[in-house]
């Protein structure tokens, strides 16, 4: 007998077992086959690198006295100090959310306003003014889908025709807490309201939270493929947490700004925002804006049916600013086969070439221990910015004699959109 033979078909026979176990591995639950630097259309962190890019320094303070904000997990009270529902409900305050936001704000106080939302779908927008106070909405069932905020708002339409739709019945009058987010919209002088005032929820408040719930613009496709933002959620205030919510819409989704009261974008305050737990979907900028975000076990859909080529993030981070949007341990589906972008750079100042390196916002992203499906560009993620039409340019660096990598990540003549250790079938990059 040939033990040797018998031997090399055992060793061949452990290969073939291995290799169809290997092979059988889901995408996403392999390691991940990401190398720094990557290449320049796919920029990645090294180990290193990727150490800076964690909530603490995301949650850091502009004051540089100051100390990073440290979010606590939502505390939801046994008695909420106003309860949403159908008239003559248990408990029930109050049979809208606006009514409840207001009579939150109106009581001008210093503690945090509890307002807990019985389920049901509840049409209309809710503008949550800034205040003394910050204000928790959270709906009162573990599904975030028993409570919807429903509202089909387009930021092409004329100011005559947002008036009518957001405020049939006066709702919004003056002497009423919201009535300064409402003016600011309906007093505007361009011919259409713009993303600014197309959000179905807006908030303005410090430390608002909101949990166990759904925002949904339900503009959908009503509208063509072009531009159409139809926000779902606009937030201007620090400190806000989201924690399984579903946020639903198309262009624009979640905006996260750093306005002040007159609805105007700021080049000195950074917002902080944590969302956990989370869903979010919509096709073009699906994140967009200027705040620092932090998603965490989040998931981010794409959806096609407008555009093929959607893109999940477009922030506009300040150039002096070095933390945008931060997603970890979350997951990113598009339909399609690698067509769609994970983001691009809104470069909001800009017209077209219009991009001054250290001055124009310069968009930063990290997308990091994620799980990237197929429908993505594995070669070219990421797209050309918003508003310059810059195109897209990584930053690989160098590698010094020990084989490191050497680079300014916050380049001003490079965009900040990058990423680490993440899988799935949308996710290899070579390490060339």
């Amino acid at each position: 007998m040939n033990t040797l033979s018998v031997t090399r078909r055992a060793a061949a026979l452990a290969f073939a077992v291995a290799l169809s176990a290997c092979s059988s591995t889901p995408p996403e639950d392999r390691p991940s086959t990401q190398v720094a630097p990557g290449t320049q259309s796919r920029p990645i962190l090294s180990a290193d690198e990727a150490q800076n890019f964690v909530q603490a320094r995301y949650f850091s303070s502009m004051n540089k006295d100051e100390a990073s904000w440290s979010p606590s997990s939502i505390r939801i009270p046994q008695q909420p100090d106003f309860v949403v529902g159908a008239a003559g409900g248990q408990g029930v305050t109050h049979t809208s959310i606006q009514a409840a936001v207001d009579a939150a704000i109106a009581k001008h106080s210093s503690s945090r306003q509890y307002i807990a939302i019985q389920p049901g779908e509840y049409p209309g927008t809710v503008y949550i003014p800034a205040s003394s106070g910050s204000v928790t909405l959270y709906g009162t069932t573990d599904n975030a889908a028993d409570v919807k905020i429903t509202m089909p708002l387009d930021s092409e339409i004329d100011v005559a025709t947002w008036r009518r739709t957001v405020n049939p019945s006066g709702k919004y009058m003056p002497g009423k807490p919201a009535w300064y987010m409402f003016d600011s919209c309906q007093s505007r002088r361009s011919a259409t309201v713009g993303i600014m005032c197309s959000a179905a929820v807006w908030s303005q408040n410090n430390g608002l939270q909101l949990q166990n719930l759904t925002i949904a613009n339900t503009l959908g496709d009503s509208v063509d493929a072009g531009n159409h933002q139809a926000v779902a959620l606009r937030t201007d205030g620090d400190k806000v947490q989201l924690n399984n919510v579903h946020l639903l819409g198309r262009q624009n989704t979640f905006f996260v700004t750093n306005s002040d009261v007159q609805n105007r974008l700021l080049d000195n305050r950074q917002t902080r925002t944590l969302v956990t737990n989370s869903y979010i979907e919509g096709d073009v900028d699906v994140v967009t804006g200027r705040g620092a975000v932090v998603f965490d076990n989040t998931d981010f859909r794409l959806v096609n049916s407008r555009t093929q080529e959607g893109y999940v993030f477009a922030p506009a981070t300040l150039p002096n600013v070095f933390y945008g949007f931060l997603a970890v341990n979350s997951r990113f589906t598009a339909a399609g086969d690698n067509e769609a972008l994970l983001g691009r750079a809104w470069d909001v100042e800009a017209s077209e070439n219009g991009y001054t390196a250290g001055q124009t916002s310069n968009g930063q992203v990290v997308i990091r221990d994620s799980v990237i499906n197929e429908g993505f560009n594995t070669a070219k993620p990421w797209g050309d910015a918003a508003g310059s039409k810059r195109p897209f340019t990584g930053n690989t660096g160098a590698k010094d004699e020990k084989e490191n990598v050497q680079r300014d990540l916050n380049d001003a003549n490079a965009n900040r959109l990058w990423e680490f250790n993440n899988r799935g079938v949308g996710s290899p990059v070579a390490g060339e």
